[in-house]
């Protein structure tokens, strides 16, 4: 036999025995002692189940489905793989789930999520190093932050048949909406059609639509529902009327919201004027909260209140406290404003 053919019934061996991806994942475990009678095992909103435990040993046959995560209640522990129609076998004292498969999906999950529990640990211990020093934690931070999204990243481009991509992406911080719809757009028709999907596109084609240099998206705010013709506002009754113009989306709940508030109240004091004004809109909050919290806040610059989702689908907010600098013409010259940023945008906008 010649040593292609011999190379060759080789490879066919190894594919021939190598574990073959099912249409099911077969689940296996075994507890040590104090085995709880049953585990229980969900799947977003394909499964729902409970497992029973004899001698300490449990076994189940679910659907593979990689567009979610599949968690395994054992006891106080709860596990997490992905169904990738492998036969996964769970450790439930170590919190493990190993894959048949070395290469499949649940083997890349295990390797993306040991990687983020180790980054992560390290980067309390070197936080705590720095105690109050908050030049060194933000130089650290500023360090870090493009290993941990240049990291994500190829995880997207491992993993886009998976769930895994899908949380990669929402792990990235990038004001790069252009970037991230190309991610997204990089995974598979299957992963894109899952709601988490069809949120993030949403909020980043939004992103782009309203990035700077785009101008404003107008949008409709009823303030209160028992008085409509009296308290339905517009972003454009403040917005594209000749000034430059802060715009603060906030919460009554939102701790960092709130610590924003001496440097927007500084901001007002410094510059409001002919040329410059201020507008809080309060979103996803209650009236009956955001009323009182703006009077202990001492907001006494422009609000809009009881916007809700509104603002937040119009400008693909996805976090707050969100701060857009607009100009006279109502062009958006500055997103996602934070701490002493604020001030020098807004400085250097005037003129001054």
């Amino acid at each position: 036999m010649s040593k292609q053919l011999i190379y060759l019934a080789a490879a066919l061996l190894a594919a021939a025995c190598a574990p073959k991806a099912g249409d099911t994942t077969k689940v296996v475990g075994k507890f040590g002692e104090d085995a709880p009678a049953v585990v229980e095992i969900s799947m977003g909103n394909v499964l729902d189940t409970t497992i029973l435990v004899t001698d300490g040993r449990f076994e189940a046959r679910i659907p593979k489905d990689l567009t979610t995560m599949t968690l395994l209640q054992a006891g106080d522990n709860t596990i997490s793989f992905l169904s990738d129609g492998t036969t996964i076998t769970i450790d439930p004292e170590a919190g493990t789930a190993v894959s048949s498969s070395k290469k499949g999906p649940q083997a890349r999950y295990a390797v993306y999520n040991a990687w983020m529990e180790k980054f992560l640990a390290d980067y309390r211990a070197k936080m705590t190093e720095f105690g109050e020093d908050e030049d060194a934690a933000g130089e650290y931070f500023e360090q870090v932050i493009e290993q941990f999204n240049d990291y994500q990243k190829e995880a997207v481009k491992a993993n886009p048949d998976s769930f895994v991509g899908l949380m990669a992406i929402s792990q990235i911080m990038d004001d790069d909406a252009d970037g991230m719809l190309a991610l997204l757009n990089s995974l598979t028709d299957e992963m894109k059609a899952t709601p988490q999907a069809r949120q993030m596109l949403a909020s980043f084609e939004m992103q782009s639509k309203t990035g700077e240099g785009q101008p404003f998206v107008d949008f409709t705010v009823v303030q209160d529902p028992d008085s409509p013709e009296t308290s339905t506002v517009k972003l454009s009754d403040y917005v594209g009327r000749g000034k430059y113009v802060l715009v603060d989306f906030w919460a009554s709940w939102c701790g960092p919201c709130r610590e924003e508030m001496p440097n927007l109240a500084s901001v007002y004091e410094t510059y409001c004027g002919e040329n410059f004004d201020m507008l809080s809109i309060a979103v996803a909050d209650r009236l009956e909260d955001t009323l009182p919290a703006a009077r202990e806040l001492s907001i006494v610059w422009n609000q809009i209140v009881n916007a809700q989702r509104i603002p937040l689908e119009a400008y693909g907010i996805d976090a707050i406290p969100h701060i857009i600098l607009f100009g006279p013409d109502g062009t958006i010259l500055k997103r996602n404003l934070r701490g002493e940023a604020i001030g020098e945008a807004v400085k250097e906008a005037l003129g001054l």
